[in-house]
């Protein structure tokens, strides 16, 4: 009887604390409407709200239910193996199951593809029981990979934590902001921006894994405003909390991902701009985007050289600064730098139709040569261009903050001194200091 007693204890502390968190969280979004509801932009909202109501990702429901599972992981963790050699084993057959997950799904698509007008339904009687063969099989590996989610969640939170520890990241000798993630498919996201120039306007959280024909039909219906671009788009994580994760069969790149989205919570843990204003400042969008990506990168190399001694020759290597040396850029990064560079070029001179007619020529060929280009817009390097890191940027913020980051006595400094930013321009006071 003791143990039913004690399960309906926890079915009790759950739901009062599921909702003590969602009473919050309305209140949030309560009071942050009125921030949000500028008379220029309300009938673009409205529209949004209107085309993208069937498709919304429920935040409030995600993050209730997540915020009380972490509260109880926190205060009964899963059991974990005592030895770091079994714990590396629980990960590595994470990573190699999701491998197999992945593969998987590439050989069902490639099948489906085969068969006339790439409808399931339309495939032979041998293709199906292919295609039923896959299924089962994917399904067995979804199945087995759920067991061990929360191990490796546990781990890697526990793994990621002992580092920042180390870097000064703590209050009262603890890891703060504690380190919380799940691993899923993060909402899909619709990224709006201006027609007359490429910044970032909007960001609305859909449900994960939506159809192309949805995409297309959300982005064609914003388009035909005339004012705006649209682009839905995946995303590999997002910065709530607990954060969201996507899986990643590459262990560094899991590791940074997870590092770069508890950058964000960290950045609201000051009250400045430089996170409170990420939807309204879209230069402090980049900086903080950008910041997140270069301490993901570090924060992600030095777990593994603690915890995974078998990934090290495995990782980029450093210039003498101690930053990523800097690889040859693709052939895809060097097309994109090329378009965007030409793209601000039009719209500079109030080209927007010959930007985007010039736009859409450049996909296409993209996609001859197997780029799987779906959308070129204004809010596809709107979304893009705020991580300034990557080999396709524009940007210079990247290669600043990696001087910014050199000239820092250690990461928390450097962390610390882009959390305090309200502006631009208090940003390029920071680094011409430094430069």
């Amino acid at each position: 009887m003791l143990w039913l007693r004690a399960k309906k204890e926890r079915k009790t502390f759950l739901r009062i604390r599921q909702v003590i968190v969602r009473l919050l969280l309305v209140l949030a979004v309560f009071f942050g409407l009125g921030a949000a509801s500028s008379p220029p932009e309300s009938g673009l909202l409205v529209q949004v709200d209107r085309v993208t109501s069937p498709y919304r990702f429920d935040f409030v429901n995600w993050e209730s239910e997540a915020v009380g599972s972490e509260i109880w992981r926190r205060l009964k963790p899963p059991v974990l193996p005592d030895e770091g050699v079994e714990r590396r084993t629980l990960v590595d057959t994470f990573l190699q199951q999701e491998g197999q997950r992945q593969a998987l799904e590439r050989d069902i698509d490639q099948l489906y593809a085969t068969c006339p007008n790439s409808n399931p339904i339309a495939c032979s009687s041998k293709e199906q029981q292919q295609a039923e063969s896959l299924l089962q099989a994917l399904a067995q590996v979804e199945a087995d990979q759920r067991e061990l989610v929360p191990l490796v969640e546990t781990i890697l939170s526990q793994q990621v934590e002992s580092i920042l520890r180390e870097e000064g990241f703590t209050v009262a000798d603890q890891a703060f902001p504690p380190v919380a993630f799940r691993l899923i498919d993060p909402p899909t996201a619709l990224i709006l921006s201006p027609r007359d120039r490429i910044e970032k306007q909007h960001f609305v959280g859909l449900q994960p894994g939506l159809s192309n024909d949805h995409r297309a039909a959300i982005e064609t219906r914003l388009d035909q405003r005339g004012d705006v671009s649209s682009y839905v788009t995946d995303v590999g994580g997002l910065g709530s909390y607990p954060t969201m994760v996507i899986n990643h069969g590459w262990l560094p790149s899991l590791i940074e991902i997870v590092a770069h989205e508890w950058v964000h919570n960290y950045f609201y843990t000051f009250p400045s701009n430089v996170a409170w204003g990420y939807q309204t400042f879209p230069r402090l969008t980049t900086i903080n985007e950008t910041t997140a990506s270069i301490v993901g990168e570090e924060i992600s190399r030095k777990v593994i050289m603690a915890f995974y001694p078998d990934w090290v020759d495995k990782l980029p290597p450093l210039d003498q600064s101690g930053q990523p040396a800097p690889g040859e850029p693709s052939e895809f990064d060097l097309a994109m730098r090329r378009i965007r560079l030409h793209v601000d070029q039009l719209l500079a001179k109030g080209k927007i139709d010959e930007a985007e007619a010039y736009m859409e020529a450049e996909r296409l060929k993209l996609v001859q040569k197997g780029h799987n280009l779906r959308r070129l817009n204004q809010a596809y390097f709107a979304f893009h261009g705020s991580y300034a890191t990557s080999p396709a940027s524009v940007d210079p913020t990247g290669a600043q903050l990696r001087q910014l980051r050199v000239a820092s006595p250690s990461l928390k400094a450097f962390l610390d001194r882009v959390a305090w930013l309200n502006s631009y321009d208090e940003y390029l006071t920071a680094k011409c200091a430094n430069f």
